[in-house]
């Protein structure tokens, strides 16, 4: 359903964040690996934030690899400050939009109940570092907040402010959340993780994933060619 018409197909401002981030998600994925973002890009859309709230969605995605629903979902309890981690837990109550559904598997088996928000796979259940470009605006928002929902409200809500930043940005090629969670992972091809490292991180189930993002990277073949030329 496009942002601008209502159940009734009349024009109006109903916006069902939820069901658009769900439409066209697999088109969106199958494009992530062609529209990563250059440093001079990241940059430019660090640049391009207005206030607290794009610096913090941002930040967040660009800098941990989280997948948006991830993000939307963090709250103060999966933060372990001590051991400088984002805990991802296997499964949480939640009473937003997306979590009132119940999930099936081909079989008619229940995979996620009602009321209950859990990663999209049991690899996504992850330790996530806090690196530095993230520690202070997790610290600030969490110093008045529980949840990055009191926030940024839905999936559709990060995508449609998302999408915005980078059109300030002057970024010509499209660009989403799932889009900083690729670059992250590039940037950790590109300073030597190998492809276990990459997997763990990230949450993926197939390490040819993170094959091929060492591929796209470029870090194995600069590697060999310092180490033989």
């Amino acid at each position: 359903m496009p942002p601008n018409v209502n159940r009734n197909g009349k024009g109006g401002h109903m916006h069902n964040y939820s069901n658009l981030e769900v439409q066209g998600l697999k088109r969106r994925k199958e494009k992530t690996k062609e529209n990563l973002l250059t440093d001079t890009e990241v940059d430019r859309l660090i640049e391009a934030c207005q206030g607290f709230k794009d610096r913090f969605m941002v930040s967040m995605l660009l800098y941990t690899g989280m997948r948006v629903s991830e993000f939307i979902h963090m709250r103060r309890g999966w933060i372990d400050w001590e051991m400088g981690l984002i805990r991802t837990p296997e499964i949480q109550r939640c009473g937003c939009r997306e979590c009132g559904r119940e999930l099936k598997n081909r079989r008619g088996q229940i995979t996620k109940p009602p009321g209950v928000w859990k990663p999209k796979t049991f690899e996504a259940v992850r330790a996530i570092p806090i690196v530095p470009e993230v520690k202070g605006v997790l610290k600030e928002f969490f110093s008045k907040h529980e949840e990055v929902m009191e926030l940024i409200p839905s999936r559709g809500a990060a995508y449609y402010r998302f999408k915005g930043i980078a059109g300030r940005a002057g970024i010509e090629h499209p660009v989403f959340p799932h889009v900083a969670r690729g670059t992250f992972a590039t940037l950790l091809a590109r300073k030597g993780f190998n492809a276990f490292e990459l997997m763990s991180t990230m949450g993926w189930k197939s390490i040819k994933t993170a094959e091929d993002y060492i591929k796209l990277s470029g870090s194995a073949v600069k590697q060999a060619f310092k180490e033989k030329w």
